[in-house]
Parts: structure tokens; C-alpha cells; sequence
């Protein structure tokens, strides 16, 4: 027995060392530099405007802005109040959503509801704000009551007021 402790201790001392070596080296993490964000902040406000006129203003618990992808995610609970003229018009709230760069369009999702200053009420999973056009639109199921209709269907273009609107591949109820 004794002839085999001085293999045992070699080969438990070259294990040891081997074991430490690793620890020693700083952890290697693969951070790939286009999934992590130019800039973030928190509980933030955004204001879009035209010529010194405010179209639009955004609430977001949390922003991420990947200026090289072109975009701007916003996560966290979503708000964006929408104005004319000074006048807020319509609010839209969702979970989640993107700002498109240099347009500055907005891509909402998850849980969208939409309301105007006249009590219209619109409901749907996904939404699109052109900037330009000051229209909003999705490609999805969508629910709009208003104190005269409801009214439900399959794809949706409105001015953001959601005044003048229509909904392709419609359902509903209409009170005369």
C-alpha cells in the first residue's frame, strides 16, 4: 500500500491544479453587441411632433433604442396620447410595442385599447401608427364600440381620432 501513495497524491495534486486553473479565468459570457441596446431608461416620456406642433406623446415603463437596428423597443405598459391642434384626441394603452425609425411610426401589440374623446372604445392585439399619414390600422381582429354600434372584424384603417373608419370583413350590432 505504500508503494502507491506517492502515484495517489501526484494524481490527486495534478487534479487540484487543473480544477483551480478554470476557476481562475474570468467567466466567458458571449454577448452578442446587437441585442444589447444603444440606451435605456425607465418610466419615460416621448413627445412626437411637426413643426413644433405635439402629434403625439409616449409613456413607457421601459425603453430600449437599438439605433443601428433602427428601432426602438418599448415594453412594460404602454401609453400615447394622441393630439390636434393641442387638443388630446384619442389615448392608446398596450403592453408592449416599437418605434420605428426615422419615421417614427408605432407598432403596438398585446392588449391595445384605444379611446377617443368621444367615448369610442377600440380593442384589438395589435396596432400601427403611421406618423405621416396620422392613421392607425392592423391586420387583426379588432372591437370598436361606440355609443351608436359595436362593430368587430378582421383588419382596421382610422384617422387616429377614430372618427372615420373602416373595418374590413365585418360583424356586429348596430342600434338605429
Amino acid at each position: 500500500m505504500k508503494t502507491y501513495f506517492p502515484y495517489i497524491f501526484v494524481l490527486l495534486s495534478v487534479v487540484v491544479l487543473f480544477s483551480c486553473e478554470n476557476k481562475m479565468e474570468p467567466p466567458r459570457i458571449d454577448l452578442n453587441a446587437e441585442n444589447i441596446p444603444e440606451q435605456e431608461s425607465w418610466n419615460s416620456t416621448v413627445s412626437f411632433s411637426d413643426s413644433g406642433n405635439v402629434k403625439a406623446v409616449l409613456r413607457a415603463g421601459h425603453i430600449s433604442a437599438f439605433k443601428k437596428k433602427g428601432y426602438t423597443l418599448i415594453d412594460s405598459g404602454a401609453k400615447v396620447d394622441f393630439y390636434n391642434k393641442g387638443v388630446n384626441v384619442s389615448t392608446l394603452t398596450s403592453k408592449r410595442g416599437k418605434v420605428l425609425e426615422p419615421s417614427r411610426n408605432i407598432e403596438i401589440y398585446d392588449s391595445v385599447v384605444v379611446v377617443n374623446q368621444e367615448g369610442s372604445i377600440l380593442k384589438t392585439e395589435k396596432l400601427y401608427w403611421d406618423n405621416k399619414t396620422q392613421k392607425v390600422s392592423t391586420d387583426v381582429y379588432v372591437k370598436i364600440k361606440t355609443p351608436k354600434e359595436e362593430v368587430e372584424g378582421i383588419g382596421f384603417l382610422s384617422d387616429q381620432n377614430l372618427k372615420n373608419y373602416t373595418i374590413y370583413k365585418v360583424t356586429g350590432t348596430f342600434n338605429q
